[in-house]
């Protein structure tokens, strides 16, 4: 056979029996790619669908099954035909005992995999619970247009996520915090909601409507399981465009504040290269489960692509505070800090050969005159190693520890110059809400 398939290429007089090759994969839909360089050993590669292999056994001129294989497989000669199972072919799965298997939906992801339908299934299952936010904005009277934004309706009694600064005046929050929203849903239904809860450090903001019938719901993923590079969609109704889907990948997840050059209370943000605009501000960031894990939140004007939100992890946080007090309760005790890595610590030892003997810690640079720390000794220079008996390389580590344990006396162990290790006592103070 090999032979026959070897004078085929190379004999004009053969061709007749080349054109029924090329005429069968023709004929049931294969594949036949032939290389006769005369610098390199000749190769015919046919796909052919399963379900006519056994019928060309039965032509008189039999292709030897060993001749048809799977890419994945190898074989040896000169030749080598691979095959292409059809789909509906490979459905045809049994398991151990011998049942038929269905074929898996190829719109769902399989061990990473991203199916041609799995995006549009995860806006499929968000969609319906993201809204359209309008609010009227005002002067003395004068109208002044509309504020448009986006929310999720992330429970069934009415309560809507969105952005502090798409429903409330920031001047005057106290007074429009219970202003009128309009709310248009993805079905067309429209109502009145109320600003219940906002927060202007995390520009979160909670807007609950009432509804005789049921309402879509979003369910609220996990942010710390993302990864740069990561899948993500973004939902909303950017330039009053409702409905709309843009896709991206998470770009990094967790981009400080300071680093967008924001001041205040130290801030992460999950940064995304979907496209985000005018419109789209709290709107959800989904993975592509369809969870929101995110809370759009800015975009960079002067750029494509450096779009920003609030992670749902800090969110879920806030709205914990939300229930319990009413509104965000955050702790402060007065000081700078710098994550140390082992780069950063050698680098100092070079300039100071008294910096403290450590291999990791938080490096206190300031020392906020007045403050909680400055009352309980600490000093710039001061390298944190523990607080509350626990370990530290992060100052997310240290947020996570105080949580909002205003008054609760905590112990913080820090190492000086001449190795020099020193226990202090710190109460933590409630930060101005108004900051």
């Amino acid at each position: 056979m090999m032979n026959f398939l070897r004078r085929a290429v190379s004999s004009s007089s053969k061709r007749s029996e080349l054109i029924r090759i090329v005429a069968v994969a023709t004929a049931t839909s294969g594949i036949v790619y032939a290389n006769s360089n005369p610098d390199a050993r000749t190769r015919i590669s046919l796909a052919i669908p399963e379900s006519v292999r056994e019928s060309l056994l039965l032509l008189p001129w039999r292709i030897s099954p060993g001749l048809i294989h799977r890419p994945d497989q190898s074989l040896f000669g000169n030749f080598a035909f691979s095959s292409r199972v059809s789909p509906k072919s490979e459905a045809a799965v049994n398991d151990e005992k011998g049942v038929p298997v269905e074929a898996s939906d190829s719109s769902k992801p399989s061990n990473g995999y991203l199916g041609r339908d799995t995006i549009a299934n995860a806006a499929a299952r968000v969609g319906p619970a993201v809204v359209n936010l309008s609010v009227p904005q005002g002067f003395h009277g004068i109208s002044m247009g509309k504020s448009i934004g986006s929310g999720t309706i992330i429970d069934a009694d009415g309560t809507i996520l969105t952005c502090a600064h798409v429903v409330v005046d920031f001047q005057n929050i106290r007074q429009s915090s219970k202003g009128r929203v309009d709310v248009t849903l993805q079905d067309g239904r429209t109502f009145e909601g109320v600003v219940v809860n906002a927060d202007l450090q995390s520009d979160i903001a909670l807007v609950k409507i009432k509804s005789k019938t049921p309402l879509p719901t979003a369910k609220l993923g996990f942010s710390s399981k993302l990864r740069p590079g990561d899948w993500v969609i973004a939902v909303g109704c950017p330039l009053s465009l409702q409905n709309t889907i843009t896709a991206g990948i998470v770009s990094c997840v967790d981009r400080k504040s300071s680093d967008l050059g924001l001041g205040g209370t130290r801030r992460e943000y999950l940064q995304t290269d979907c496209a985000i605009n005018a419109g789209n501000s709290g709107g959800p960031l989904v993975n592509l489960d369809g969870e929101v894990i995110g809370v759009n939140i800015m975009k960079v004007l002067a750029a494509d692509g450096l779009g920003f939100s609030v992670p749902i992890d800090s969110v879920s946080k806030i709205i914990e505070h939300f229930k319990k007090s009413g509104r965000v309760i955050r702790p402060w005790i007065g000081l700078k800090m710098i994550e140390l890595n082992k780069m950063i610590i050698a680098q100092l030892k070079e300039r100071d050969p008294m910096f403290p003997n450590v291999e990791r810690g938080i490096l206190v640079p300031t020392v906020i005159p007045g403050s909680p720390a400055d009352r309980a000794g600490f000093k710039p220079g001061d390298v944190v190693v523990r607080f509350d008996g626990k370990p530290v390389e992060t100052i997310k580590e240290i947020i996570e520890i105080i949580d909002d344990r205003i008054g609760k006396r905590m112990q913080v162990v820090v190492e000086r110059s001449n190795k020099e290790r020193v226990t202090l006592e710190v109460i933590p103070e409630e930060a101005n809400p108004d900051m």
